[in-house]
């Protein structure tokens, strides 16, 4: 998914292997139940540090984009899972806020 796919993905309405978290410093809790939603059907990107409020998303961006990054491909790797999970994984720069997205298949 490129930068203008994302962008798009965040415009349309309702999306069945896509979801957005808020995520400033750590993993959102409810991520994991998103991997294991995404894992068990088709798959789907899951995407760190845009914020959604109603119809309306931000990119918030996240502070530490490493720590999260290193913090959620472990728990993916059997921390919170019975098997590894690999998975894809990008960073965008939206005016020097940091979004991460990751590939769920």
């Amino acid at each position: 998914m490129n930068k203008q796919e994302l962008i798009a993905k965040v415009v349309e309405l309702e999306w069945e292997d896509f979801e957005v978290k808020g995520a400033k410093a750590n993993v959102p809790k409810d991520a994991w139940e998103t991997v294991s939603a995404f894992s068990n059907t088709t798959g789907g990107w899951l995407v760190f540090g845009v914020k959604q409020a109603g119809k309306h998303f931000s990119f918030d961006g996240i502070t530490n984009p490493e720590k999260i990054e290193q913090d959620f491909l472990n728990g993916l790797r059997g921390e919170k899972f019975n098997v590894s999970i690999s998975t894809q994984q990008k960073r965008y720069n939206f005016e020097g806020k940091v979004v991460l997205a990751f590939y769920v298949p």
